[in-house]
């Protein structure tokens, strides 16, 4: 598949006038304060999680010739294919049913457009659109776009097109998306018609599901969601507070309607996902064992983790069950505090690193914003060698930042991918997955170009014999040095 083929756009949006955004294995958002990279970041978010919430209209039910056909071909091809991981073309299954499930799966994206909406409202924290449109325009377009045919998936209008030309397929053998059974499962058996006719009115939303599944892969838009917020080491540092807080208001209320939460949408969404880390029925507690928090590494340990680990230099511990709000603390050298005693390096970087160990899975995508926030140079440069290995690992990275460090750093990981030789004098040790391939990676740029104050957003061309251009960067240190000239000059 084509890495560049998705794409997102967005019109009027916030101070954005339009933004046409290609989405690569590492996306980087780069500009200066308030030319919308969080904007645009929180819309992506928006986008994935309207899909992960899969449409749940039940689709009509299958004729009795309809069911017949699909039980013949599906009992011929369980018959030939004994494999555990059994698939069949979409093209293969009995005319009408390619038909039925496609158009399924286009109303499906007309109802997430719908949903889009609904998540845009909740992440920007505002009742209605109009709060965050340009003004003086029609209104928020956010919609996604394939790049190579510029087919329009959805947007959050209620237009939606299925890209008739993807190659699906319904997963026959193995528990499929949605904790569905295997599809042999459904097929009718000798037993009671009531059974029967259940099982011939689930399957068709089986196939549904499937084929759902496959297409939002197809689309790029499979896997899990994750946003890391700028300020995350105050939320984290707050975390107890606001959970206490939360509890006596209940008590106080108990019994009468819920206390709305001052918190907006995304910081709101980054604590429940918190609390459902360290919560002590959390269904993540048994996902992995522990491998920033173990005393050794285990042999599945990703390579993201483990530069992580040697960064905080320390390990992040989760309080005791006999806690009434889950807690977390930081431990060097066998002492141990809270974590909002720790520095703040170390509470921006736990949030990272119990994503990367809990809830991150190749597929899903990462959004962090400003992950250079409150750390060194030098962790700058590890933090960007994590986020490289993180995309090494599977996993689809969204960064905004404002730091020529990172920037600096990614580019050597493109150019270390390049180098014929990379073993020379070094004080670090870099592994095979700190290199990143330029064709892995899209920069854009947020500037404000004209007397209108809007944002327009440009491609930046990565050059792969050189790197990432860092023109504002550049510029600043430029201007900072000749006024410094100026100074030393006038003492004199």
């Amino acid at each position: 598949m084509d890495k560049a083929e998705l794409r997102l756009v967005a019109d009027n949006l916030g101070p954005i006038q339009h933004a046409d955004v290609a989405l690569m294995p590492l996306t980087v958002l780069i500009g200066r304060n308030n030319t919308g990279k969080t904007y645009l970041a929180q819309a992506l978010y928006a986008v994935h999680k309207a899909i992960e919430s899969f449409p749940r209209s039940q689709p009509e039910n299958l004729t009795d010739s309809d069911h017949e056909a699909l039980r013949s071909v599906l009992v011929s091809h369980l018959a030939k294919d004994s494999g555990c991981e059994s698939s069949l073309l979409l093209k293969d299954l009995p005319h009408p049913l390619p038909e039925k499930l496609t158009d399924w799966v286009d109303n499906a994206l007309k109802g997430t457009g719908n949903k889009l909406n609904e998540r845009l409202c909740a992440y920007f924290g505002v009742p209605d659109l109009g709060d965050i449109t340009r003004w003086d325009t029609d209104g928020v377009v956010v919609k996604v776009v394939k790049a190579g045919r510029s087919v329009e998936s959805f947007d959050s209008k209620g237009n939606a097109s299925v890209d008739r030309s993807a190659v699906l397929s319904v997963s026959i053998d193995g528990e499929s998306a949605f904790g569905f059974p295997p599809l042999s499962r459904f097929l009718p058996h000798n037993g009671d018609d009531q059974d029967n006719e259940f099982l011939k009115q689930e399957l068709f939303w089986f196939l549904c599901s499937n084929v759902w599944r496959e297409y939002v892969n197809k689309m790029q838009l499979g896997g899990s969601a994750h946003y890391l917020p700028a300020g995350r080491s105050g939320l984290l540092h707050a975390w107890t507070d606001v959970v206490k807080l939360r509890l006596q208001l209940e008590r106080d209320r108990f019994g009468l309607v819920r206390p709305e939460s001052d918190l907006g949408g995304i910081a709101l969404d980054f604590i429940s996902s918190l609390a459902g880390v360290l919560g002590h029925h959390s269904h993540y507690r048994y996902r992995r064992q522990l491998s920033l928090f173990d005393e050794d590494r285990p042999s599945d340990a990703p390579e993201s983790l483990v530069l992580l680990r040697e960064l905080m230099e320390g390990k992040i511990r989760a309080g005791s069950d006999e806690d009434m709000v889950p807690t977390l603390n930081y431990e060097q050298s066998g002492r141990r505090l809270p974590i909002r005693r720790a520095s703040s390096m170390v509470a921006d970087l736990a949030p990272l690193a119990m994503w990367v160990d809990r809830l991150i899975r190749p597929g899903d995508l990462l959004i962090i914003d400003e992950p250079e926030s409150h750390l060194h140079p030098e962790a700058i440069r590890l933090v960007a060698r994590v986020l490289v290995r993180l995309v090494n690992e599977g996993i689809r990275v969204v960064c905004a930042t404002h730091s020529s460090v990172l920037l600096h750093e990614l580019s050597n990981c493109i150019l270390r991918e390049r180098a014929k030789n990379t073993e020379q004098a070094s004080d670090h040790v870099y592994l095979e997955a700190d290199k990143l391939a330029h064709t892995d990676i899209a920069v854009h740029r947020f500037y404000r170009s004209d007397s209108t104050n809007a944002v327009d957003i440009e491609h930046v061309q990565i050059d792969p014999d050189w790197g990432i251009p860092e023109d504002e960067h550049v510029r600043v240190a430029g201007d900072l040095s000749d006024e410094t000239a100026r100074l030393i000059g006038s003492l004199v």
